[in-house]
């Protein structure tokens, strides 16, 4: 497909935006950008979004204004936003002179928000009439409307001062009356969002109401925007790719089809993070050279204790920060989550001590060594749950993304902390 898609430039190419994409993001800087100018401006909005960053920076130099204003003129106005805040600075400052001039849709407004706040993700066009006019003037209203480009599934009636007063579903509005009035068929109870609030927000308020389209209002009541569903869902699948991402130590844009020296670049800094961590967990082994030279089966089993607490902690992870995400841990259950976490953390490791323990005592005979295996591993799940669930909370906390290297401290921790407990406690008994 691939080949058929490049081998199609200067042609449009036919196909899926996922398949167009592909293309692209596995050709050449070169073929990129022929590939991209092949596509109608409409087509070139749609995908330039999709692409990897590399694609992104390969391609936009290349566009000159006109260009980039006909792509943007041609999606609508959360999709314009956002291309306009992948633009280079250059060009961007261009761009933004260009729209003084000239701005039709309103973008400039939309620009002072937050990329991931409820402003970053409403659009503009949305269908609004006004409280007093009939059913059958509405109707009119809106058959008048039917060239633009709005997508609404609700009508937002507003009063004379543009506050927004209620909604109105297409089905309701076919189904009324035509003489009476508007403020007779809406409805007055509907959820709205503020401008600043975080979209992780918003996706939970969607989630709450099962909605498929939600306003979001300014000051004195005013509609600035309304955010939809397909909206949500992008948001939703971004951020589980970056979360996904950090939780392995990635760059979130990491892809497949970037060239090698890109792919170093963003894996080598948490590489380097995670090689320092090795080593200090070597040096903990260090601590007990000679417990170790005394009884050298000891170093057939320390992998096994700090693999099995690694694996722990990745598993309670993956729970909390999935928990934080869908905003189930709060003030009042986070007490309960930890000890639950710490309790099936500290029993999983009993359980797994009492075999790894029976199978060391079958393959050595030697009783104390079995002791230490099931000691040493209860106490390593045990420390694995706490920091699993600790850290992550810890670091939301302070604010910071708890998928964001936590994977890399509960290791670290695991690891140091089962050397220590396996090795301090062979010490004390063989």
């Amino acid at each position: 497909m691939r080949a058929k898609l490049l081998k199609a430039a200067p042609i449009v190419p036919e196909g899926s935006d996922d398949e167009i994409v592909h293309a692209i993001d596995g050709a050449t800087p070169r073929d990129k950008r022929r590939f991209f100018r092949a596509l109608s401006s409409a087509r070139r909005g749609a995908i330039i979004e999709k692409l990897s960053e590399y694609s992104q920076e390969s391609i936009f130099p290349a566009l000159s204004l006109d260009e980039l204003r006909a792509m943007i003129d041609g999606v609508e106005s959360d999709d314009a936003v956002d291309i306009i805040q992948m633009l280079p600075e250059s060009q961007r400052t261009k761009l933004l002179t260009d729209l003084r001039r000239s701005d039709p849709h309103g973008l400039l407004p939309l620009l002072v928000f937050g990329e991931e706040t409820a402003g970053g993700l409403m659009k503009t066009e949305f269908l609004h009439l006004h409280a007093t006019l009939s059913v059958d003037e509405a109707r009119h209203a809106l058959a008048k409307e039917s060239g633009n480009r709005t997508k609404s599934h609700l009508l937002y009636i507003i009063d004379d001062q543009g506050a927004l007063v209620g909604t109105l579903t297409l089905v309701r509005l076919i189904q009324a009356a035509p003489n009476a009035s508007l403020r007779e068929v809406m409805t007055t109870t509907y959820p709205s969002v503020a401008p600043t609030i975080d979209q992780e927000q918003v996706a939970q308020l969607f989630d709450e109401q099962n909605a498929i389209e939600i306003p979001v209002v300014g000051l004195r009541g005013k509609v600035l925007g309304v955010i939809t569903a397909d909206d949500i869902f992008e948001v939703m699948e971004k951020e589980y790719a970056e979360d996904i991402s950090r939780l392995v130590g990635v760059h979130e844009d990491d892809r497949i089809t970037d060239p090698v020296h890109l792919t170093v670049r963003r894996r080598l800094p948490w590489l380097i993070v995670n090689l320092a961590t090795a080593i200090l967990a070597a040096w903990v082994v260090t601590l007990f050279q000679g417990t170790i030279q005394r009884v050298v089966i000891l170093a057939a089993y320390m992998p096994i204790i700090a693999g099995m607490g690694g694996n722990a902690a990745t598993q309670t992870l993956g729970v909390v920060i999935r928990a934080i995400a869908l905003g189930e841990l709060d003030h009042i259950n986070t007490a309960r989550a930890i000890i639950k976490e710490v309790l099936a953390g500290t029993l999983n490791g009993f359980v797994n001590g009492v075999i790894m323990g029976a199978i060391a005592y079958a393959w050595s005979g030697n009783f104390h060594l079995a002791l230490v295996i099931l000691a040493a591993m209860t106490v390593n799940l045990f420390i694995a749950g706490l920091g699993g669930v600790a850290i992550p909370i810890t670091m939301k906390a302070f604010r910071i993304d708890p998928a964001l290297a936590s994977t890399v401290f509960v290791t670290t921790l695991t690891d140091c902390c089962g050397f220590f407990v396996f090795l301090g406690l062979a010490s004390l008994m063989l």
